[in-house]
């Protein structure tokens, strides 16, 4: 391989700081996505402060808000550094095919989620366990027939904003 060829490349050429923007981006296009779903009826799961009083279950409903964002865009941050890790070593070499793959890394932890999700909120979740707050369902269907086709098309962009913004980026 000449020497644009590798330049041109993730190959070997991991940087932190861009996944963990791209992730807190990403990130931030999974919630557009969520909350479009809520805003159209589609879901009724409410992300982030099902995901904030899962840590604070007595917290009021804007710190529930507020703690869920933190942890979501914590997590985002975290799965940047995945994908990008990912990107780099299958070693795409442009733009297209980062967000071509971080698509498909996308579905994959999204149907992950579907699978595992509606388990880990029954199990550990102190308000679905009391009662106060809905069950999951299968695929999270508790939430909405819909709420799996949501889910999904969130991960989905998450790995499209992710794979596309590192990739330009480092490329």
């Amino acid at each position: 391989m000449n020497v644009l060829a590798a330049a041109a490349s993730l190959a070997g050429n991991y940087q932190a700081g861009a996944a963990i923007l791209a992730g807190l981006i990403g990130g931030l296009a999974f919630l557009a996505v969520v909350y479009m779903g809520l805003g159209t009826g589609m879901t009724r799961m409410n992300f982030l402060p099902m995901l904030g009083s899962m840590m604070a279950p007595k917290a009021s409903r804007s710190a529930a808000y507020g703690i869920g964002l933190v942890i979501h865009l914590m997590a985002s941050a975290a799965f940047g550094l995945i994908h990008a890790g990912i990107l780099t070593a299958i070693d795409v070499d442009s733009v297209g095919a980062a967000a071509g793959w971080d698509v498909v890394v996308g579905a994959v932890h999204g149907i992950g989620v579907l699978i595992l999700m509606p388990m880990m909120l029954t199990m550990a979740h102190p308000l679905v366990r009391s009662g106060d707050l809905e069950r999951p369902g299968t695929f999270l269907t508790g939430f909405g027939s819909m709420t799996p086709v949501g889910s999904l098309a969130a991960h989905v962009a998450f790995g499209l904003v992710t794979g596309s913004i590192y990739a330009g980026i480092v490329l």
